[in-house]
């Protein structure tokens, strides 16, 4: 009633299995603050604020997302403005809109869509704070509190 079998699902492309989606938020939906979801997200609505999935992320070609977004795997069909951070697969397609800088172990970007900001591997991400937080302690610069 609300959406095709397909809009439920994620084929993750690594394995080729489908995921189901357990949230969808609709065409024509504006939600303002924060998201939190166990499970997978879909994105055909507005959103502002802060979205984390434990799950998969799919911004379809209708979705708008206002701030930095984390899941494990995240495809991007719509707009984005703000820090995208996914754990595994990043893919942008064709219709894709994003500004702002990313983070991901594996980057797909397909031809037309349209990427302004900065690339991060997530390993390298990971390793970088590591020794930055090593260089502080080493300096004398520990926070802990005794």
């Amino acid at each position: 009633m609300f959406g095709t079998e397909k809009s439920k699902e994620i084929t993750n492309n690594n394995t080729g299995k489908q995921n189901r989606v357990e949230t969808i938020i609709g065409n024509g939906t504006i939600i303002e603050g924060d998201i939190y979801t166990k499970g997978s997200l879909r994105v055909e609505g507005e959103i502002a604020g802060n979205l984390k999935a434990d799950g998969d992320l799919v911004v379809g070609e209708n979705g708008i997302v206002k701030t930095k977004i984390e899941a494990q795997n995240i495809i991007i069909a719509g707009k984005i403005n703000g820090e995208v951070i996914a754990h595994k697969k990043l893919e942008l397609k064709p219709t894709s809109v994003v500004q702002g800088d990313i983070i991901s172990e594996i980057l797909q970007i397909e031809a037309g869509a349209k990427f302004t900001g900065n690339s991060k591997n997530i390993n390298q991400e990971k390793t970088d704070k590591l020794k930055s937080t090593r260089k502080e302690n080493k300096n004398g610069n520990d926070t802990k509190e005794n």
